[in-house]
């Protein structure tokens, strides 16, 4: 970039509003974090960024932090860790998980075998329901609860004895009418232009326990929420302190609404239809992978990938083991 090009940026960003200038703050880190890999990344035990090189491990240059002793490559700790990928095709799945391609087109495009993108994929789908876990999501301002329904799956897999009625195939619907325990809820809650959360705890509707339990740590005090008739919902308002609002008691204008979270309903699912279901005990994974690319963006999934993907004090490795036991919804 020439002299004169400096100048005209430099007075272009004087002129910028603070939000603007936060905005293009954040941009500029994301950027920095995807295109500039450090050459000697930062000790993932201490933190420490004395580090010097320390000859090569499996092809891979290993470093030696001068504060711990302890040796490690830039894949330790992160999902990359006991893989046999590189980051670009990692970076390729993490794109096509977000953005909710099946396992057999993603597996197609990086040229990968059906069950190694399907142990990646739940690699990346724990550590995104890590990641959401870690950070807190707190519904404030106006947000919207809900519950939405979707069948029980045990795809991939024999049913249990303990279930009471014949396997379905794809495009079944339940024996029974209404709502019944063939049905597993997923509550919801979305912030009016903020973040959203879903989460799986039980079949058919929610008591004020189950509640609890989903929304109870992720509710600010200040909090206006808009609900449609179900009462356990008001049990929220004296554990939180939040302000709780039934739209179904007759509130009149267009603010009073449940569009948001309705929205969300949709988007999840046309993601499940997509997906021809997914299995009842991983539901609490793609329940993350919902929240997070729900109205997502490039700059998010490039964050991402750094979270995911570059070593850091915050471990990230999973193994195949936790692929199958880890977190599983038993309902």
């Amino acid at each position: 970039m020439s002299n004169n090009n400096r100048i005209k940026l430099t007075n272009i960003i004087a002129k910028l509003p603070e939000e603007a200038i936060d905005t293009l703050y954040n941009t500029a880190f994301s950027l920095l974090d995807t295109f500039s890999i450090p050459d000697k990344p930062a000790c993932p035990y201490c933190g420490n960024t004395h580090v010097v090189k320390n000859g090569h491990k499996c092809r891979k240059q290993e470093y030696l932090c001068k504060c711990c002793r302890k040796t490690y490559v830039s894949t330790t700790k992160t999902l990359m860790a006991d893989s046999h990928q590189p980051r670009e095709v990692w970076e390729e799945v993490i794109q096509y998980t977000v953005s909710g391609s099946s396992i057999d087109y993603t597996a197609k495009k990086v040229g990968l075998t059906h069950d190694c993108v399907f142990n990646m994929r739940h690699k990346i789908l724990i550590a995104i329901r890590d990641i959401l876990a870690e950070e807190k999501i707190c519904l404030s301002g106006v947000s919207e609860l809900d519950e939405t329904f979707v069948l029980d799956s045990y795809k991939g897999s024999s049913l249990p004895d303990s279930v009471l009625r014949p396997a379905r195939k794809h495009g079944a619907v339940a024996q029974k009418r209404g709502i019944s325990n063939e049905y597993v809820c997923i509550c919801t809650g979305v912030e009016r232009k903020g973040s959203a959360m879903a989460e799986t705890v039980n079949r058919a509707k929610p008591s004020s326990a189950e509640l609890q339990s989903v929304f109870g740590s992720h509710i600010s005090e200040d909090a206006l929420v808009l609900c449609d008739g179900l009462k356990s919902y008001l049990a929220l308002e004296g554990s939180t302190g939040c302000s709780v609002k039934d739209i179904s008691m007759g509130e009149n204008g267009r603010f009073y609404n449940l569009n948001t979270v309705n929205n969300f309903h949709s988007f999840i699912k046309n993601r499940y239809i997509f997906y021809r279901s997914v299995a009842t005990k991983y539901l609490n994974r793609y329940n993350a992978l919902f929240s997070f690319a729900y109205k997502h963006t490039e700059d998010k999934v490039r964050q991402l990938c750094s979270k995911l993907l570059q070593v850091g004090t915050i471990s990230r490795q999973h193994t195949i083991c936790e692929v199958r036991d880890n977190g599983l919804l038993l309902i």
